[in-house]
């Protein structure tokens, strides 16, 4: 779990909505978000976090990144938190499957396939 310093202005920043611009700080707040709203009705802030973590062009950098910040985060829910939850972030990873699996095809084409 990646953590932003309690005094660095960030953690306020990224509580108010402002886009995360690191994986680190997507994790800390879906988080936050999950520990202090009701999980089970915040799938479409989630989401909105998402997107504007990826941005209008999104890169494989970025869709990994988002990727392995969700699964971290669900992993670190289920851990530390009695919210039973964390399949929203699951079912949120796999909702970007097809996405990813075309931006992927495109890249093949423009560049060729691993050999």
């Amino acid at each position: 779990m990646p953590y932003i310093k309690s005094d660095d202005d960030r953690r306020e920043k990224l509580r108010n909505g402002e886009p995360a611009l690191t994986a680190g700080e997507l994790n800390y707040q879906i988080f936050y978000y999950m520990k202090h709203k009701n999980a089970a009705t915040c799938t479409s802030e989630i989401n909105g976090f998402v997107e504007q973590f990826l941005g209008t062009k999104p890169n494989y950098q970025r869709y990994n990144d988002m990727t392995g910040a969700l699964i971290r985060c669900a992993k670190e829910i289920r851990r530390r938190l009695p919210l039973k939850s964390e399949r929203v972030l699951l079912d949120i990873v796999e909702s970007y499957d097809d996405e990813i699996a075309k931006y992927e095809d495109k890249k093949i084409i423009e560049n060729g396939d691993v050999e």
